[in-house]
């Protein structure tokens, strides 16, 4: 049984609130993960006095379970089929088909890979994502909450110096009050400009903070369409299954044990001399 490893994890970029995936992931998986993620492929040989015959019935058989041809050759001489299976139907379908010929005329070949490690990968991008996606959108509100607090607090102190401006100028005009007046102007327009700023911050941060979050969003969903790719794989079983026609003399063979071979002509030419003593003599 082989593993092989796949997927990439993220990791934070220095000097950034970006994450970015890993290119080197960790293939280790605890001894105590006992799951099985197995990839099943599976080979079969046939030998038929029939190949075409056979080939199509192989074929039939195929389709019955809900598999796939997805190549296939036939001849007198020899065929092929491969083909894709829902593993759900996989042992069904394999005592059905190795049904169709004498165990003397089947080979089988079955092997396995473990796709565990990619799935742990997987897995540890999964979190990864969620973790970020998660950072990413409590950056925002912290953006969104610092804008509020700092708005208030600019239009409180609008606010208090329209309130200003308003007592000041209802009063008699003095060179005093002309000054406040004057002052209070100011600092409105100071204020005015610090709340355009403000917004104009706010929506920079808030277009950078929201672009995150659909970097997240797009690397959370890319893992998940790769985890589910990674069960679709093990969830389907690839083969091939090859046929070749066969002699009377290999059938022969296969049926004999190879010393009965020159036992049963030594018999027959024993016999035929047995027969053609008593012929001569009794001429």
């Amino acid at each position: 049984m082989e593993t092989s490893v796949s997927g990439v994890p993220a990791q934070e970029k220095a000097g950034s609130n970006m994450y970015y995936p890993d290119p080197y992931p960790n293939p280790n998986v605890p001894v105590n993960d006992t799951r099985e993620f197995l990839k099943v492929y599976y080979s079969a040989l046939m030998r038929t006095r029939d190949v075409q015959g056979l080939t199509r019935r192989v074929e039939t058989t195929i389709r019955g379970y809900g598999g796939r041809i997805d190549q296939e050759s036939s001849s007198s001489q020899y065929g092929y089929v491969n083909f894709a299976l829902p593993q759900s139907k996989y042992d069904a379908f394999r005592a059905e088909l190795e049904g169709f010929v004498d165990s003397r005329f089947l080979t089988v070949n079955i092997s396995s890979q473990n796709l565990l490690s990619q799935k742990v990968s997987i897995e540890e991008q999964q979190k990864q994502a969620d973790t970020a996606l998660s950072d990413y959108k409590a950056a925002r509100q912290k953006i969104v909450n610092a804008h509020a607090s700092a708005v208030h607090a600019l239009q409180s102190k609008i606010d208090a110096d329209l309130k200003q401006l308003a007592t000041l100028r209802a009063e008699i005009q003095t060179p005093q009050i002309s000054a406040q007046i004057q002052a209070v102007s100011d600092e409105l327009s100071s204020l005015k400009n610090q709340l355009v700023n403000e917004n104009a911050s706010y929506a920079a941060q808030l277009k950078n903070a929201d672009q995150n979050i659909k970097y997240g969003e797009d690397w959370k969903k890319a893992v998940e369409t790769q985890d589910q790719a990674l069960l679709d794989n093990v969830a389907t079983v690839v083969g091939t299954v090859s046929l070749r026609w066969i002699s009377l003399w290999e059938t022969a063979l296969l049926y004999l044990p190879g010393y009965w071979i020159p036992f049963i002509f030594a018999a027959l030419a024993f016999l035929s001399f047995l027969r053609d003593r008593r012929r001569f003599g009794t001429a």
